[in-house]
C-alpha cells in the first residue's frame, strides 16, 4: 500500500546519494589537503594545475564551474519549494445536482473528510486521524492516516472503519465507491504517571 507521502522515498534516495558523495568529496579534499595522498606523482600534481609553475587551468573552467554551481542551486530552491507544499493536494468543491433542475448543492469535500477524522478519532485506542479527500466527484479518493495507541487492536480498528466510518461518509457524499487509503501508525502506550 502506498503512503499518501509518495515522494518521501525518492528524497530519501536522493538525499542520501548527495550525502554520500558530498562524504567523499570532503574526504578526497581533506585528505588530499593534509597530504596524506601525496603519493601521486610530480607530474600528476603539475598537470592538474595544483603546484606553482606548472599549467593553469583553462580560463572557462571557472564560468563552468559557476553555471553547473547556480544550477544546483537552482535545483535545490526548486526541490526545497516542492517540500513546503501541500503534502495532498485538496479537492475542489463538488456541485450535487438537486431534485429540482434549477440549482445544485455545494458541498466542501475538505469539510466532509474532516468529519469523518473526528469520527475516527473518537473510536477507542486512536490518538489522532488525519483525512484527505483528493480528486474530483467523479475520481474521489480517501486517504486516511490513523495514529493509534500502542495496544490498539488494528485488525478491529481497520474493520469499524470500513463498516461504520466509510458508508456513512459515502452515503453523505453520495457516491457508491471511494477508493481508500488507509495508513495505520501504532504510536506510544499513554500511561498514567504516578507521583
Amino acid at each position: 500500500m502506498a503512503t499518501p507521502n509518495r515522494p518521501a522515498r525518492l528524497n530519501r534516495a536522493l538525499l542520501t546519494l548527495a550525502g554520500v558523495l558530498l562524504l567523499l568529496g570532503g574526504a578526497y579534499v581533506l585528505l588530499r589537503g593534509t597530504g596524506v595522498l601525496a603519493s601521486l606523482s610530480a607530474g600528476q600534481a603539475a598537470a592538474d594545475g595544483l603546484v606553482a609553475g606548472g599549467p593553469s587551468a583553462p580560463g572557462w573552467l571557472a564560468y563552468v564551474v559557476i553555471a553547473f554551481a547556480a544550477l544546483v542551486g537552482v535545483l535545490c530552491l526548486l526541490w526545497l519549494a516542492a517540500q513546503i507544499g501541500r503534502r495532498l493536494p485538496g479537492s475542489e468543491p463538488w456541485h450535487l445536482p438537486t431534485e429540482d433542475a434549477g440549482g445544485s448543492t455545494v458541498l466542501d469535500a475538505d469539510a466532509a473528510a474532516t468529519a469523518v477524522a473526528d469520527e475516527i478519532e473518537a473510536y477507542p485506542g486512536v490518538r489522532r486521524t488525519r483525512a484527505a479527500i483528493t480528486g474530483s466527484r467523479l475520481r474521489p479518493r480517501l486517504h486516511l492516516t490513523v495514529t493509534t495507541e500502542e495496544d490498539a487492536p488494528v485488525t478491529e480498528l481497520r474493520q469499524r472503519i470500513a463498516t461504520e466510518a466509510l458508508p456513512r461518509l459515502r452515503g453523505a457524499l453520495e457516491i457508491e465507491e471511494l477508493p481508500t487509503e488507509i495508513l495505520v501508525r501504532l504510536g506510544e502506550t499513554t500511561g498514567r504517571r504516578t507521583a
